[in-house]
């Protein structure tokens, strides 16, 4: 399949580990140009580094408007105008240490840092990017959610709402730009084994004997035993959906949460 990504330059946040660095990898192998934009500057620049030509990394916080209006000037000046724009920065928030926490043992500063972290990030991306593409006619903005913004637990609630929230945000972002060729759509993945998770997951009982890559194999049973498919999700399985959105090929596709789940939602 010919993507036709040759020479489209992507943006890629939380591109320093796990699902963004797949991305990344992936959007490169296509052809395209890619800019890796996250915290750690150490990490981005090896990844860079691997990738060779076409790969430019750039140090950036998505949740300080400053920090990130500066990585997108530098982006642009560095590959040009971005086309496609890949919102994967996020995840929870915590002022205490613990991240699965009950309801009532969230503090409004971790509901409004999560919030940041998922949400205005993303708004912050699409206002730089977004009028820019729909000036050239062709854009794809990308957003990477959860399948706990269709489906939440019982903890992190303030994690689930949010992703929820970018669900809409999406749907909203489509209607906005589908008559200017901007193309936006959500990624929707479930218990993605990534160096995130296994940190996580390490601190569980019964993991001291674990190797890392057992982890998240041994622990699905009992945090995701809803997913039919019988195995974690992987970083090359959200990366594949990415490709395929910002592709020629889903050129009549915007609005839609594409669900790479394993069937953990069985809704339609």
């Amino acid at each position: 399949m010919d993507t036709q990504l040759k020479g489209r330059v992507a943006l890629i946040t939380g591109a320093s580990q796990g699902i963004g660095e797949a991305i990344a990898r992936a959007l490169h192998a296509e052809g395209a140009k890619v800019a890796l934009l996250a915290r750690d500057e150490s990490k981005l620049a090896k990844i860079a580094e691997d990738l060779g030509d076409r790969a430019f990394a750039i140090s950036g916080d998505v949740t300080s408007a400053d920090s990130l209006a500066q990585a997108i000037a530098a982006v642009e000046s560095a590959l040009g105008p971005i086309d496609i724009a890949v919102n994967n920065a996020g995840g929870l928030r915590s002022s205490t240490g613990g991240l699965f926490r009950p309801f009532e043992e969230v503090p409004d500063a971790d509901w409004l840092e999560t919030w940041e972290f998922n949400v205005l990030s993303v708004v912050r991306v699409v206002r730089a990017a977004a009028p820019k593409m729909a000036a050239r006619g062709w854009g794809r903005i990308i957003n990477i959610s959860s399948e706990s913004g269709v489906q939440p637990d019982a903890v992190a609630i303030e994690y689930a709402s949010a992703k929820s929230a970018l669900n809409i945000l999406t749907k909203g972002l489509a209607k906005t730009y589908a008559d200017r060729g901007v193309l936006v759509n959500a990624v929707s993945p479930a218990y993605v084994d990534t160096p995130i998770l296994r940190d996580l997951l390490a601190q569980q009982d019964g993991a001291e004997d674990l190797l890392p890559d057992e982890l998240a194999a041994h622990f699905m049973p009992t945090f995701r035993p809803n997913i039919g498919v019988g195995r974690p999700c992987k970083p090359e399985d959200v990366a594949a959906a990415v490709v395929f959105l910002a592709s020629e090929q889903a050129g009549f596709i915007t609005g839609t949460n594409l669900r790479v789940d394993g069937g953990s939602v069985m809704a339609i």
